[in-house]
């Protein structure tokens, strides 16, 4: 059964903040097995993501997002997949819809399956994500800028 592979590591690389239209993303790229980064799908991945993304609130918003969130850029085997979450009244974590390009056309991004949140490798990056929002903006002293800026300094790293 070639689906049921043992697991192994995948080089992830966060890549700079983002911020643009009111958003702060933190970025990360994951890459399979003989795949390397390519900074022209990481952009166009980025670019999409802004246009997807709802309008972006304010960090003290209690009725809406936060314009805070984090997008992962997967180089996998059989497509560039990328999906997109955001935090929103104050301890949700929600998600557009998953973003996917063929590799033979790696920067036009189409949608992929619409029950997929994502897969092992990228669940490693949400669950870091989750436990560095609980431990700053809902875990720590201090006013929702300093505590943002905190959260936004961390980035998660498998090496």
């Amino acid at each position: 059964m070639q689906h049921l592979q043992p697991f192994q590591s995948r080089t992830v690389l966060a890549l700079p903040l983002a911020t643009d239209n009111g958003w702060h993303l933190k970025r990360y790229a994951i890459l399979a097995n003989g795949r390397d980064f390519d900074d022209g799908i990481a952009s166009s991945a980025l670019v999409e993501a802004i246009a997807r993304l709802p309008k972006a609130g304010k960090i003290d918003d209690e009725d809406s997002n936060h314009g805070v969130g984090f997008q992962i850029i997967h180089f996998a085997e059989i497509a560039v997949v990328s999906p997109v979450f955001y935090w929103q009244w104050g301890s949700v974590l929600a998600n557009i819809e998953q973003m996917r390009a063929p590799w033979e056309q790696p920067t036009h991004f189409g949608d992929g399956k619409k029950e997929f949140v994502g897969c092992v490798w990228e669940m490693d990056v949400v669950s870091f994500e989750i436990g560095a929002w609980k431990d700053t903006l809902l875990g720590t002293a201090g006013t929702p800028t300093d505590k943002l800026a905190r959260y936004l300094e961390q980035r998660y790293s498998n090496n």
